[in-house]
């Protein structure tokens, strides 16, 4: 091996724990190899942010528990479907009409002033689920109804509205627009939300005329069609995960939006933090008493390449377990190892 590929390859691993491997990769290692270290060290700290992103899904709300949605959705569907020869429609346009009786409902008799429908406990007495239609389709109407909603109480063990702050209750409850729907989930008896979904839209969704028939249609492993059975965990547990693939779909948007947006910022907090990190070196060998004084701003970028690396690698492992936090590991990593060559290999010369 010829002694300048030694060289190459001792500063180049040696920037992990030796700051004068990575003065001396700077000044004398190629160009490309600084530039890899560079990006390295920008993409491993957004990795951990990335993959948790792209492991969220419409329906990750509900992956600890189901909130007694399995049955609560699938007697409500029934309901609608059976009884009241309700259908959900949506078209190539990705907006959803809804049918009773094979003719379209009056919006203005619901929004926010009544639910379309709702499952009552027969054991507590209470509503546990509402479902809301609406026509508005701009954000500040949807805010309006879903304001209204989440602020109706009904006393406890009751299904009579009230105005009061104790003794209620605010049922869990699902507002559907044209083009979005929203869900809120509250504890028993309480009013205090504790999980929501995204608000998610049709936009990957393939266009249906029979939208409630597709949620109610449950198969098995072998493709089977599972009998309607509202006392069968089987079907219930089958609907409940037909509505997660529509939770799932109605998020695929945002989740690409939210994805990409977040790394994006990550990445650009990033790299705003490694120029001013080298900016910074450079600012701390000027003076004459300095033999380093002779650093050129681009010679200290390219040695803050080279040392970023290794809190890069420490924020990669650390951040799949505190994901929230990897911002916060690599400030304070990076932060150190310029701490730390500036007090050793850049400072000034004592007298």
């Amino acid at each position: 091996m010829k002694e300048r590929t030694k060289e190459v390859l001792r500063d180049g691993f040696g920037v992990l724990v030796n700051n004068a491997a990575a003065i001396r990769g700077a000044k004398n290692g190629p160009l490309w190899l600084t530039i890899v270290f560079f990006v390295l060290s920008l993409l491993l700290p957004v990795l951990p942010i990335f993959i948790t992103q792209m492991n969220v899904n419409g329906s990750t709300f509900l992956n600890k528990y189901s909130y007694g949605l399995e049955r609560t959705i699938t007697s409500m569907a029934i309901d609608l479907k059976d009884n009241r020869h309700v259908e959900f429609d949506l078209g190539v346009d990705h907006l959803l009409t809804i049918k009773e009786n094979d003719a379209f409902i009056n919006y203005e008799e619901y929004n926010h002033n009544k639910p379309f429908a709702t499952y009552e406990n027969a054991a507590t007495g209470q509503y546990d689920f509402m479902l809301y239609v609406s026509n508005y389709s701009n954000a500040a109407e949807k805010k309006i109804v879903n304001n209204a909603v989440a602020a109706y109480k009904y006393t406890l063990g009751t299904k009579t509205a009230s105005t009061e702050t104790d003794g209620v209750y605010t049922p869990s409850y699902m507002v559907v627009f044209p083009d979005a729907f929203y869900m809120v989930i509250y504890g028993n008896k309480s009013t205090k939300a504790i999980a929501a979904s995204y608000t998610g839209d049709y936009k990957t969704m393939t266009a249906t005329q029979t939208g409630l028939k597709d949620l109610l249609t449950v198969t098995n492993k072998e493709g089977n069609a599972v009998a309607q059975n509202i006392t069968s965990d089987d079907y219930t547990k089958g609907v409940l995960k037909n509505f997660k693939k529509v939770l799932d779909k109605s998020y695929e948007t945002i989740k690409a939006t939210n994805v990409w947006g977040t790394s994006g910022i990550y990445l650009a907090i990033f790299f705003g933090l490694s120029i001013v990190m080298g900016f910074l070196m450079w600012i701390l060998t000027r003076g004459k008493n300095n033999p380093n004084n002779y650093f050129s701003p681009w010679l200290t970028q390219k040695i803050e390449a080279r040392l970023a690396l290794s809190p890069a690698i420490i924020t990669l492992i650390a951040g799949f377990f505190l994901t929230s936090q990897a911002p916060l590991f690599f400030i304070l990593t990076l932060g150190l190892r310029v701490m730390w060559i500036s007090m050793k290999e850049l400072r000034p010369m004592q007298a």
